[in-house]
């Protein structure tokens, strides 16, 4: 009986775990909630706000894409494990379960496996002054860089001063040159934070609502049918029913060509709506670029003079832009990949290659942006103090739901794609940003997992460096 017993719980859960990945897999938050009703407990239901929630998913989609079960195991009466194999990267996925009478009460989430793998690859010392902590980090991200696991910058920050902050790879690896502190990457999708702030901005000034649809300030728009019915809040939300602009006609455009954010509209121009707006979420790049060109439209300049002007100056971006990335400027460093549109995920086994051509040459509001770690800092630190945004819109960007001193606001943002890899998490007490020109998860692995070593440590003591 004992194990006919034991057969049948594991039977459960394998059946509870799979139906998990499945509404994890569609993309649609809806369906995740759904699964919760039966599938976890009230506890774990309530650790996390539903925005937090969905925030979590998405950067699981975002940064994993589909998930495929390779194994389910149970480890414990109360535990369970799958390991998975993910769309974007070919490390292996290990999601550990925490089960209380049938129902999910924790979730851990581990890529690369143990213990060599991302997150997880470090073993800091979580007692002792910050000397410590920072000799055997600077020494096993050393190692990291020696086995081409991590090329780029770390920037660790406490109470508003920064007490780490150095760089290891290389930025460009046929001409030998090192990455420096000053170098600046390719953030990927934390960009959108940019473009966030931006429509704060112009709603705080009155010149728009986020109610508005495209067409009241779009009227040359593609679609406008859609242009009617979809909301700057649809956009914001990934909520619009529009879709990627990395797609078939991506990979058949003129790319240098793709400046403006109305260029990239003939990439998703006329393709329908993948679901009413407002009815789920679904991850939009080409959302964000119509939110772009908004912007530009409203502010009678383009996007990127408005986050030049308005965003970068008055933080002290100075090292942030939207270069055109060829190779030939040396303050930027050159991503590396294993996959890539022609090549297979990001993180897919193959040699080492540049990723030239695979992203746009220049960045758009959806992404690719170009920055030092130093600068995200700094982007990080003018949002809390005031000066980019009055204090109501300042908590609407960091999703806050009532407004607060705005030094205790959590956010956590990643970027990623064929040689890219950035991760910005911060409480406003703690801030950990990592920039890699690897795939993904080389850096917003790294920050989560700095992220949660400081936390774990506590204020401390520290000095500058």
């Amino acid at each position: 009986m004992a194990l006919a017993a034991a057969a049948a719980a594991g039977e459960s859960a394998a059946g509870l775990l799979r139906a998990f990945f499945e509404a994890v897999n569609s993309g649609d938050h809806a369906a995740i909630v759904a699964f919760y009703e039966d599938g976890a407990t009230e506890e774990f239901r309530g650790r996390r706000s539903e925005e937090e929630d969905r925030a979590f998913y998405e950067r699981i989609r975002n940064d994993l894409g589909r998930l495929n079960v390779e194994s389910l195991r149970r480890t414990g009466p109360g535990t369970a494990v799958a390991t998975l194999r993910a769309e974007k990267t070919n490390l292996p996925v290990v999601f550990s379960f925490e089960l209380v009478e049938g129902r999910i009460d924790g979730l851990e989430v581990r890529v690369g496996g143990p213990p060599g793998g991302h997150p997880g690859v470090l073993d800091l010392p979580t007692r002792g002054g910050d000397e410590e902590f920072k000799e055997a980090l600077d020494t096993q991200l050393g190692e990291l860089a020696a086995a081409d696991r991590f090329s780029g910058v770390v920037l660790l920050a406490r109470d508003g001063e920064v007490f780490f902050h150095r760089a290891y790879g290389m930025a460009d690896r046929q001409s030998g040159r090192a990455v420096e502190t000053p170098t600046r990457f390719d953030v990927g999708s934390i960009t959108k934070l940019l473009t966030r702030i931006a429509i704060a901005q112009l709603a705080q000034a009155g010149e728009l609502a986020l109610e508005d649809t495209i067409a009241r300030h779009l009227p040359r728009y593609p679609d406008a049918e859609i242009a009617a019915r979809v909301t700057i809040q649809h956009l914001l939300d990934h909520s619009s029913g529009l879709g990627d602009i990395f797609n078939e006609r991506w990979l058949e455009a003129d790319r240098s060509r793709l400046i403006e954010p109305a260029d990239f509209f003939p990439l998703f121009a006329g393709v329908p709506l993948q679901f009413e707006p407002g009815a789920r979420r679904s991850y939009s790049n080409a959302g964000f670029v119509t939110l772009g060109a908004i912007v530009a439209a409203v502010s009678s300049q383009s996007y990127f003079d408005y986050v030049r002007e308005r965003i970068f100056v008055p933080a002290g971006m100075s090292r942030s832009g939207f270069p055109v990335r060829d190779g030939s400027d040396p303050s930027i460093a050159i991503g590396y990949t294993r996959g890539g549109p022609t090549g297979g995920p990001p993180g897919a086994g193959g040699p080492l290659r540049p990723n030239l051509g695979m992203l746009p040459i220049r960045g758009c509001p959806a992404g690719s942006s170009t920055h030092t770690a130093a600068d995200l800092f700094k982007l990080d630190r003018s949002l809390r103090t005031g000066k980019l945004l009055d204090p109501d819109w300042t908590a609407w960007v960091f999703g806050a739901d009532t407004v607060d001193e705005a030094a205790g606001y959590e956010i956590g943002i990643a970027g990623g794609g064929p040689g890219v890899s950035a991760g910005y998490e911060s409480d406003g007490t703690i801030t950990s940003i990592v920039l890699a020109n690897l795939d993904p998860p080389a850096g917003e692995g790294l920050a989560t997992e700095l992220f949660r070593a400081l936390a774990r440590r506590g204020r401390g003591a520290g000095g500058a460096e």
